[in-house]
């Protein structure tokens, strides 16, 4: 019986690892004109978040946030990738979303989807997300940090940061420390409770109305 067990736990072992992974989201495939260096490391921070209990762990109730690196090692450049569950829309600093096909950094799809569904940006699965990048085209400094401004930013859209060192992607961003914008927001109402609502408030008004009247 003792025999079995490393034999089990070898066989589980992938699995687990694969499972980490995916919640970590911490690997990038290339992307446009951007390669990934082998082994990124999930370093890239996002900060002037809130902290939340989801899977990508922090909510921008603000326009502003920082990127940095948790190592303190410097970037030549940095991106910014987001998902939303509906058209990419605004800028960073003052550059508009670039549309891509499908999410640069591995493993952090079903994260995303799950915490707008959680935040109440989605009202089913939030199975149809769109991605973009934008490319910030700014120095990160060792131990610093690079300020960027949103505008027009449409709320629960998901941002992560890749930093760009020797020509390639070398950091990236863990769901944990990743940003969704907006703040807690409520669901869209299916159109069933919208015509309750407006039916509601149509009786409102009549039996208002009649005591003026009387």
């Amino acid at each position: 019986m003792r025999s079995g067990l490393p034999t089990r736990v070898l066989l589980l072992f992938p699995l687990l690892m694969f499972l980490v992974g995916s919640a970590l989201g911490d690997a990038c495939d290339d992307f446009a004109s951007y390669t990934c260096s082998k082994g990124t490391a999930n370093v890239a921070r996002l900060g002037g978040g809130t902290a939340v209990k989801t899977d990508v762990g922090f909510v921008l109730p603000g326009n502003q946030f920082t990127v940095s690196t948790a190592n303190g090692k410097a970037a030549s450049d940095v991106i910014i990738i987001g998902a939303s569950n509906a058209a990419l829309s605004g800028s960073l600093n003052g550059t508009s979303f670039t549309s891509l096909k499908n999410f640069p950094e591995d493993g952090a799809v079903n994260a995303i989807r799950e915490s707008l569904v959680d935040l109440g940006f989605c009202s089913g699965s939030c199975s149809a997300l769109s991605y973009g990048y934008v490319d910030l085209h700014s120095t990160l400094a060792a131990n610093g940090s690079v300020n960027v401004t949103l505008s027009g930013v449409s709320a629960g859209t998901a941002l992560y940061a890749l930093l760009v060192v020797n020509g390639k992607i070398k950091y990236v961003t863990p769901n944990s420390e990743a940003l969704i914008t907006g703040g807690h927001s409520t669901a869209i109402p299916e159109p069933g409770t919208m015509t309750l609502l407006g039916t509601g408030l149509l009786g409102l008004a009549g039996v208002v109305r009649r005591k003026m009247i009387s």
